[in-house]
Parts: C-alpha cells; structure tokens; sequence
C-alpha cells in the first residue's frame, strides 16, 4: 500500500499499534491541562533537571558530591523556602496553580515524619514549575526571571555548606 507520497504504509491494524505520528503529537492537547498531580510531577522532574545542570556548569564535581548538593537544593524545605520567596510576585494564574498544588491529598507518610506543609509548598512549586516549562517562551521567561536567581542563589548556599563526608 503507498501513501501519498508513495512510501509504503503500514497496513491499518499494524499503524493502530505503532502509537502517535509527528503530527499527531504536534497537536496534543496542552499538557498544561492535565491534573494538578501530573503537573507536579512534571514540574518536579523539570525543577530538578534545572538543578542538575546549573550545578555540573559550575564544575565537574564527583557525582557523590553533586548528588549532595542537588538533594540540597530540591529538598521540600528549600523548595518551600524559594516559593515564600517568589509567592508576592506571582500573577493571579500563577498564585492558583501553587494553590491547586498545595491542596493535593497527600501520602506523605511513606516519606516519613517530614514537614508537611514544606511537602505541600514543595508540590505548588513543581506544578507552577511545569506550569511555565509546558507554556510559551513567556512562561518559560517568568522561571527565568523569578526562580532562576534564586535558584544560583541556593546552589551558592549548597556549595558552601559543609562537605559532605568522604566514603570509607
């Protein structure tokens, strides 16, 4: 079977398994639009890739070490110390995706007796994170103009606390 342009296609019930083609996945819906959860999650995933890079640009540190420093600064209690931080400058769309993040019902327990409300700040965080990754070079500008910073700002912090100790 050719297709318009005469390269083969595959036959109908071989395509339905392939998953989406390119233009399908142009055209999929705004990831923005997905539930608070998976914002989070994105946003959590994207916060930390942040992280990561800024800290292998200052050097290239052992991974033991690096690995140190970025629980530092991804650590709900740091993240909850940036959104204080950056929460009166947020716009009205922007306050209500952190507020919609905070009020997740969540499984903290599993990660034991930690700071809820730092855990519950932390998840605003990363769903406004993602909120402004997903959108338009605008969006992306207002991570660059508010978080990023601050985000040197407490990998400087990291960098200067202690070392941590060395494997025996």
């Amino acid at each position: 079977m050719l297709g318009d342009l005469g390269h083969a296609r595959a036959p109908p019930h071989a395509r339905a398994r392939a998953g989406p083609d390119a233009a399908t996945i142009s055209g999929m819906t705004d990831l923005r639009g997905r539930s608070i959860r998976t914002l989070a999650w994105l946003g959590d995933a994207e916060f930390e890739r942040e992280v990561r890079l800024r800290l292998a640009r200052r050097g290239d540190y052992p991974t033991d070490r690096l690995h140190v420093l970025k629980a530092r600064v991804v650590c709900a209690e740091a993240q909850a110390e940036l959104l204080a931080a950056i929460e009166p400058e947020l716009d009205e769309l922007e306050a209500g995706v952190v507020r919609r993040g905070r009020n997740i019902n969540l499984k903290a327990a599993g990660r034991g007796a930690r700071n809820v409300r730092a855990y519950r700040a932390a998840t605003g965080l990363e769903a406004l994170v993602a909120h402004w990754f997903l959108g338009d070079a605008a969006s992306r500008a207002r991570f660059d103009q508010l978080v990023a910073p601050r985000l040197e700002q407490a990998i400087d912090a990291a960098m200067a606390g202690p070392r941590p100790p060395r494997p025996v």
